[in-house]
């Protein structure tokens, strides 16, 4: 075998080596990524709000909301409702059960998360 046959081997396996551990790699990020970014929890929230350390459930006979729990205006959570006004501990921003403004300092109301219901499993997965 001559040198130059050699160093072709030699690269080709580098390439094949790299190539699958980059696939590896990538596909062990992409799915920690989407585990960081739902949460699967049970569905067995009672009627009305449930405050939870990231998300807000509002739940009715009819219909079913959930809001990030993250205050808009520098991102503090929000740990409590009184009267369905959820006010943010740090700087007393008020939010209603839309998640809109009541008062600021916060100027964006609170963000609405998609969620999929799985009634076979009886979970909820959000998405965060």
């Amino acid at each position: 075998m001559n040198r130059k046959k050699f160093l072709k081997i030699l690269f080709a396996s580098f390439a094949v080596g790299f190539v699958y551990l980059w696939n590896r790699l990538t596909e062990s990020v992409s799915a920690s990524v989407r585990n960081k970014n739902q949460i699967t929890v049970p569905d067995n929230f009672a009627l009305g709000v449930t405050v939870t350390e990231n998300f807000i459930v509002i739940k009715s006979k009819e219909q079913l909301k959930i809001l990030s729990s993250k205050c808009t205006h520098l991102g503090c959570r929000i740990t409590g409702s009184v009267n369905n006004i959820f006010t943010c501990p740090c700087h007393g921003s008020q939010f209603n059960v839309d998640g809109e403004v009541m008062s600021g300092p916060a100027m964006k109301q609170l963000k609405m998360l998609k969620f999929k219901i799985d009634k076979k499993k009886n979970q909820i997965t959000i998405f965060i």
